[in-house]
């Protein structure tokens, strides 16, 4: 009977814990809601990153901004409730790949770092910006 007791009261204290994480909005997937978004993460991140020109995945989960001036890309990508940051140089992309349709399917240099669906509506676009991450390749 103790044991039953211990169960439901284990039961409630999780879906207690769940309903609070609910109410505060922290079951929420996280978006990138424009380019300016991106780029105000990105100049949060490290503090004078001067965007250049950049893209939006149609899918507002990724974002690609190249920095002014180096060359270097940055990459958003929505990851549960936050938006995890990378910052691209050369050597750091193992392969961007045209996949069916107009995706950009990269995958770093970084273990740690899963490989990235970039959905985006126009072809030369994509194109584009898979050529530039593939000329980052090391």
């Amino acid at each position: 009977m103790l044991e039953l007791l211990i169960f439901l009261g284990s039961l409630l204290g999780i879906a207690a814990m769940v309903l609070v994480n609910r109410q505060l909005g922290l079951f929420e997937a996280a978006t990138i809601s424009s380019l300016d978004d991106a780029t105000r993460r990105l100049d949060t991140d490290q503090i004078g990153f001067v965007a250049g020109p950049g893209i939006l995945a149609d899918d507002n989960r990724t974002a690609l901004v190249e920095e002014k001036g180096s060359g270097r890309i940055g990459l958003l990508v929505a990851a549960g409730s936050d938006v995890v940051i990378r910052y691209l140089d050369p050597g750091s992309v193992r392969a961007a790949k045209m996949g069916e349709g107009r995706d950009i399917h990269l995958e770093l240099n970084d273990f740690t770092f899963a490989p990235v669906e970039l959905a985006i509506s126009d072809t030369s676009t994509a194109r584009h910006w898979a050529d530039r991450l593939n000329s980052m390749q090391g």
